[in-house]
């Protein structure tokens, strides 16, 4: 037997080698690497801000009541596009509470000075018609596109007593445009309407017809759907009318101008222009009183 000292001594195992490892070529990151965004997170205890859907209102009430000096009670936003503006007192005389279209949401400086000026003028002084074109300015740009909104239901009414407007229309758009005007035309009652023929008394005034460029459609007052009125007399209005669906008003310093020279100068190009003024002056008070009848209510 062998003893301890005289016991061989084994030999040590060497660990394995490593399984070689594919190499692959060095790559550089040409934008360097991207690093997934890091969430920012509110400080713990710090409430989450969220925008307020009023906050839009607020601000422009705030800017209003600057301009004001301080007399705007309260503001209301609205859709409304048939009165773009309204006013009334508020609590007391001093203070006034406002209904606007919401298009005046951001509206620049000289816009918000206008809006202003209109609160703060009396109603039909020069001062509110100046801030009052400017208004309107701003909503016919700003308002929402006419391609998008439902179209107004407006009954045409074309045949007349004595007339039929939608051949009279074809016939002035055939010898004095070419053809080249999509206008729609009716019967009405009057005022209602953008750009009216307006003819005035020393006491009254009557609008005998109107185009709106909302709706591309001309009225024409009842009043001279009677047999007693001659054709160039509803002729010239009708003309007038198409003038303005072919020359859109010209914008100077905010204010629109309709009947400009170039609009007078071709609105006589109408061979029965004076002959049409003529009868409409010397028949007017009589126009005049066949509106009135229409506005009598009838009694049983």
């Amino acid at each position: 037997m062998r003893s301890s000292s005289q016991a061989l001594q084994r030999p040590t195992r060497r660990p394995a080698a490593p399984a070689p490892v594919a190499r692959r070529p060095l790559q550089l990151e040409l934008f360097g690497r991207k690093e997934p965004p890091v969430p920012v997170l509110p400080a713990p205890g710090r409430p989450v801000m969220v925008p307020s859907p009023d906050a839009p209102r607020l601000e422009l009430q705030r800017a209003l009541n600057r301009l004001t000096g301080g007399r705007l009670k309260a503001l209301t936003l609205t859709e409304n596009r048939r009165t773009i503006l309204s006013v009334r007192p508020g609590g007391d005389r001093t203070q006034l509470a406002v209904r606007l279209h919401r298009c005046f949401v951001g509206a620049p400086p000289e816009v918000l000075d206008a809006v202003a000026a209109f609160l703060g003028s009396k109603k039909g002084t020069e001062p509110a018609r100046q801030a009052l074109r400017v208004i309107r300015q701003h909503f016919a740009v700003q308002s929402e596109p006419a391609g998008r909104r439902a179209p107004r239901r407006v009954s045409h009414r074309t045949m007349g007593t004595a007339v039929d407007l939608r051949e009279m229309a074809d016939d002035l758009n055939a010898r004095y445009f070419d053809g080249r005007l999509r206008v729609d035309i009716t019967w009405g009652r009057g005022a209602g309407a953008a750009q009216p023929c307006r003819r005035r008394t020393r006491t009254a005034s009557l609008q005998l017809g109107s185009y709106s460029y909302e709706d591309n459609l001309i009225r024409l007052h009842r009043v001279l759907d009677q047999p007693g009125v001659p054709r160039h007399v509803i002729e010239a209005v009708v003309y007038h009318e198409l003038l303005h669906a072919d020359m859109p008003p010209v914008v100077r310093n905010g204010r629109r101008y309709f009947h400009t020279p170039e609009f007078h100068r071709r609105e006589r190009l109408y061979r029965h222009l004076d002959k049409a003024n003529r009868w409409i002056q010397e028949h007017l008070p009589e126009l005049l009183r066949a509106r009135q009848a229409e506005r009598r209510p009838r009694r049983a």
